[in-house]
């Protein structure tokens, strides 16, 4: 197989290489989406022999994505367009068109991403009965969760890894609710400095802040509710691309 263009995206000094590979047509199967993705990852590992690739997939028309594999349509498409210069290229920006971004679905993907997070904490009975169940059992587990009382995050993960994707979330969601789209995690530490320590991997920082951030995030949540359409996660391009 051709190894299709690909493009990096994210911040300039991340540990991983975030990249899309961009596809003439999504696979139909989670098994098969992730069967290639392996596969065309294989196909460029020699390239970046020191790092670690998350790859993703995206089919791009008229210089906009209308699908991915992983992640929302319209946080990936704007994301590759304004981190392009963060990175050495191989290829030209595929990207020409912005998408609006969707904040409600942001949230609804952030809640459930943080949620999944702490699954492997004392919080799991708490998490996995609202990972089942409607976004107001999600909040409500969210607001019960006591950061400065988890231990461990799981036997597999680093602590510092999941604080910092939860850090990532928190900034991310909370900004774009200000009305600003920020993709990298200097961005964030550039205007939430409070959050800082936690996306750069400070080792055993207090968690006080990120506590304050979880609970904010929990507010503009609620708030929403009463003017969202949808309270499940959808697909971007169903609601937003005709």
């Amino acid at each position: 197989m051709k190894t299709p263009i690909y493009q990096i995206f994210g911040s300039e000094n991340s540990l991983d290489l975030d990249l899309v590979f961009f596809i003439e047509k999504m696979p139909e199967t989670i098994l098969e989406k992730l069967s290639l993705s392996k596969e065309l990852t294989a196909s460029i590992q020699s390239n970046f022999p020191e790092r670690v690739i998350n790859a993703n997939l995206a089919v791009c028309k008229n210089g906009h994505l209308i699908e991915v594999y992983k992640g929302t349509t319209d946080e990936l498409n704007n994301a590759l367009f304004y981190t392009y210069q963060n990175h050495n290229q191989q290829y030209e920006n595929q990207i020409r068109k912005l998408l609006t971004r969707d904040i409600d679905l942001k949230f609804l993907r952030s809640a459930r991403m943080i949620l999944s997070f702490l699954s492997k904490t004392e919080y799991r009975p708490i998490i996995k009965n609202a990972l089942k169940n409607d976004l107001k059992e999600k909040i409500k587990a969210l607001e019960m969760i006591s950061l400065n009382e988890i231990h461990s995050f799981g036997k597999d993960v680093e602590n510092h890894d999941i604080l910092k994707s939860i850090a990532f979330q928190l900034g991310q969601s909370i900004l774009l609710y200000a009305g600003n789209e920020v993709y990298t995690k200097n961005q964030i530490a550039e205007r939430f400095p409070d959050l800082e320590k936690y996306l750069f991997r400070q080792e055993n920082p207090d968690l006080d802040n990120l506590q304050k951030r979880l609970s904010e995030f929990s507010e503009l949540l609620k708030m929403r509710i009463p003017s969202m359409k949808i309270l499940n996660e959808y697909r971007y391009e169903d609601e937003n691309i005709s």
